[in-house]
């Protein structure tokens, strides 16, 4: 593929190679899942001229559905008219296909719009827009713009969505992840890509998953139409057969429930809230059995959220929940503010700290997920069925799901035992750093983790600690995805602690409380250290 270099243009055919390199993918992989159709419309892009490829994989990135063609300017396309008659023959894009006039107007400045239409009146766009439909009918303001402004619109959306999807395992990402890529910022780990560890075993897992994606998106729509809240209920009577189908079915249940609690609908939202798996689905329950009075209902969900935690937000809210606790059992040093730092809070903590002769380093997250990302490498990166989708992935689709680690349990356990034994973590994080440095992962930020970081941690900080780190944030990647300490202070051999800087307004959030709870409970000491103002 074209490759980009930072602070120049892209190469002519960049957009188009990546686009290209997608699609065929796709046609690959998937071959034997796609309609008639479908593989119709990989054909249609794949053998059209490579101009029009260049403004295909352009028009992909813009905002629409209806686009000037006069807005359309890119250097690598020589010739645009014949670029848009060619995707036009070729059913990849529509010319001048009806729209509503209001998004056409839309599309218009000021002085183009008095140029079209003199009798009109008023300033604001949006009352200029309300006059003119009022005056004319949307037929005739189409013809009006169609001859001094033309507009072409994406055809075949479902087909583009659907090709998108069976790429990033996501229709919602886009060719422009590549970008990152190209300019060299990413090199990617290699896992095998085999058809039988497919996102989509066949057609059928397919469909479900497609229909469940739709039916999430009425879930946003419930107001708009009358019966739809009971129409979605009665949709998602069938149980998921996947954990990805389970994903989507709980969201959708949350957005039904959350429209039932807010119309006070509350025996209906507990059903849906009952049947999600998915944070908040059991934290609006009892939070809706608490206004119930039904006190034996809300000790129940407690103390099952505290047992097994699907997220920080539920140890949180399992700790406090109807109890008159303090928000902060952490020990907690108040330092006094006489005037506003020249930087930010951290950074002024860290000065401070460092002034003594400790070693401070500013990594918030980065440092137990950087742990966790080194030592777990092949675990993170281990070809489960439907983790990887293509060869571009920082790591697998679920690895922010709550199961990640339960889907993992033999390899985690059995990784966990090899790094147990004595010099075994030094030589796991030394010899993954070597290997894999700068191959992206998405828990590891080799702009924070870097040799000098690496060296001091083993040089002061036990093996038995960093381990600790990288266990618990691999058994919760969701739940330990933010809220560490800001600072790593480390003030000789065996001698560290994690320090989370507030300012004089700021306050301890959710995931900062938990990871605090649990550094205590690793042994590891951890404060707060609060500016107050004087």
């Amino acid at each position: 593929m074209s490759k980009l270099k930072p602070q120049e243009p892209p190469p002519p055919d960049y957009y188009a190679a990546n686009l290209r390199h997608l699609f065929r993918h796709v046609a690959d992989f998937y071959d034997d899942l796609l309609t008639g159709e479908e593989q119709g419309y990989l054909r249609a892009f794949l053998g059209t001229t490579p101009a029009a490829q260049r403004l295909y994989a352009r028009l992909l990135s813009r905002k629409g559905p209806w686009i000037r063609v006069d807005r359309l300017n890119y250097r690598e396309i020589d010739d645009l008219d014949v670029a848009v008659d060619t995707l036009t023959a070729a059913g990849l894009i529509e010319r001048n296909a009806p729209a509503p006039a209001d998004a056409l107007l839309g599309l218009l400045t000021q002085a183009e719009r008095k140029a079209l239409f003199p009798n009109v009146a008023g300033t604001r766009k949006s009352d200029w827009i309300a006059d003119c439909l009022g005056r004319h009918q949307d037929e005739w303001i189409r013809h009006r713009l169609r001859g001094r402004y033309a507009w072409v619109s994406l055809a075949r959306h479902r087909q583009a969505r659907l090709i998108q999807l069976l790429f990033f395992g996501d229709d919602r990402q886009d060719p422009s992840t590549f970008v990152l890529m190209d300019l060299g910022l990413m090199r990617f780990e290699r896992y095998g890509l085999e058809r039988s560890q497919r996102q989509f075993p066949d057609r059928i897992a397919l469909d479900r998953f497609r229909r469940l994606r739709r039916l999430n998106r009425l879930a946003h729509r419930l107001e708009e139409a009358a019966g739809l809240a009971d129409w979605l209920a009665g949709e998602l009577i069938l149980p998921a057969r996947t954990r990805q189908e389970e994903r989507q079915r709980d969201r959708t249940l949350n957005h039904l429930g959350a429209h039932h609690e807010r119309r006070g609908e509350l025996d209906r939202a507990l059903e849906c809230f009952g049947r999600s798996r998915m944070h908040p689905g059991r934290e609006r329950r009892t939070r809706i059995l608490a206004k119930l009075e039904d006190r034996t209902g809300v000790e129940c969900l407690l103390e099952k959220m505290a047992r097994e935690p699907r997220c920080a937000e539920e140890v949180d809210f399992a700790g406090r929940f109807g109890r008159r606790m303090p928000r902060g059992d952490q020990p907690v040093t108040t330092i006094p503010l006489a005037e506003a730092p020249a930087g930010n809070i951290e950074t002024h903590a860290c000065d401070l700290l460092s002034s003594g002769g400790a070693l401070a380093f500013h990594l918030e997250n980065a440092l137990p997920r950087g742990l966790a990302g080194l030592a777990y490498w092949a675990v993170i990166f281990e070809p489960l069925p439907g983790a990887f989708t293509n060869p571009f992935q920082m790591g697998p689709l679920d690895l922010f799901w709550p199961d990640f680690a339960e889907a993992r349990a033999e390899s985690i356990a059995r990784r966990t035992r090899e790094l147990s034994e004595p010099g075994a973590m030094r030589r796991a994080l030394e010899t993954t750093f070597m290997e894999k440095q700068g191959v992206a992962n998405r828990l590891v930020s080799w702009r924070h983790f870097d040799g000098t970081l690496l060296e001091t941690l083993l040089r002061y900080v036990p093996e038995a600690s960093l381990l600790a780190l990288a266990r618990h944030v691999i058994r919760w990647p969701y739940r330990t995805r933010n809220g560490f300490p800001d600072l790593t202070v480390i003030y000789g051999r065996d001698n560290f602690e994690f320090v989370e800087v507030k300012g004089p307004t700021d306050q301890l959030q959710p995931g900062q409380r938990v990871w605090l709870k649990s550094l205590a409970g690793l042994g590891l000491r951890a404060r707060v250290l609060k500016f107050k103002a004087c």
